[in-house]
């Protein structure tokens, strides 16, 4: 597979990382995708495969720098470079006020949500550049570009993971790096619709609360992705793309 893109999918076992992978795969990558499911992992690649992609399943856990340097280190005995990343880790662990929230949660927040993707980006980076270049996107929120009520320790760390993009982007802008991120607002994820059955009235609320009076495809975030990975102009890097349904307009 020398022709094909080597493009890394981190956070692939469900939501918009899968949807992504899928599209990477059916248009042309070979697409390594990592979380910490080994079975979801595997049941994707094969079909990656189904669609005439080529797909690789790695385990790895992104809070644990040891695991994140191995998955890196996998690729490069594999493939021996790495040509883009989608680093799509993230979650919310819990809401409440700032002075209710517990220290624990503030620390696992900010280590799933930010400090998973600078570990990433510290081993990715120098496999990209080893081959001339690459491109990065990163996963941020909508949250991390206003403020979210109930929301400190998840807010605090997607503003800092757009901080992590933008310096990255401004460190390698010279030397073929590309890097971005996405910020997408309500997403019709697998985990958003077990959420929505539970308070549907929350949810239309929060539907007629969006200017285009819907929420988010996976697939139009795995369009995005994809578009910045394999054909958006190397002049635009730093970038942080709202999805959002005009939400932050």
């Amino acid at each position: 597979m020398p022709d094909r893109p080597i493009h890394l999918v981190a956070g692939a076992s469900s939501g918009m990382g899968r949807q992504t992978a899928l599209k990477l795969g059916a248009s042309g990558s070979h697409v390594v995708v990592a979380a910490r499911r080994l079975d979801a992992l595997e049941e994707l690649a094969g079909e990656i495969e189904a669609v005439g992609g080529s797909g690789e399943a790695m385990a790895f856990d992104g809070t644990d720098p040891a695991s994140v340097a191995a998955l890196i280190g996998r690729i490069e005995s594999a493939h021996g470079r790495l040509d883009g990343a989608f680093n799509n880790l993230g979650d919310t662990l819990g809401d409440s006020p700032l002075h209710e929230t517990p220290p624990e949660r503030w620390d696992a927040t900010l280590a799933v949500n930010l400090t998973s993707v600078f570990h990433l980006m510290r081993h990715e980076i120098p496999l990209m550049l080893r081959g001339g270049g690459g491109r990065i996107v990163n996963t941020a929120s909508t949250g991390g570009l206003r403020g979210t009520k109930a929301m400190s320790d998840y807010s605090a760390a997607k503003w800092g993971l757009i901080g992590l993009t933008r310096s990255a982007a401004l460190d390698y802008a010279d030397q073929g790096m590309v890097i971005n991120a996405i910020a997408p607002g309500i997403i019709a994820t697998e985990k958003f619709r077990a959420f929505e059955a539970n308070m549907p009235d929350l949810f239309e609320t929060l539907r007629l609360a969006t200017p285009v009076q819907r929420f988010g495809d996976m697939g139009e975030i795995a369009d995005l992705v994809c578009w910045l990975l394999r054909e958006a102009p190397g002049f635009m890097t730093g970038a942080v793309l709202p999805v959002d349904g005009g939400r932050t307009a």
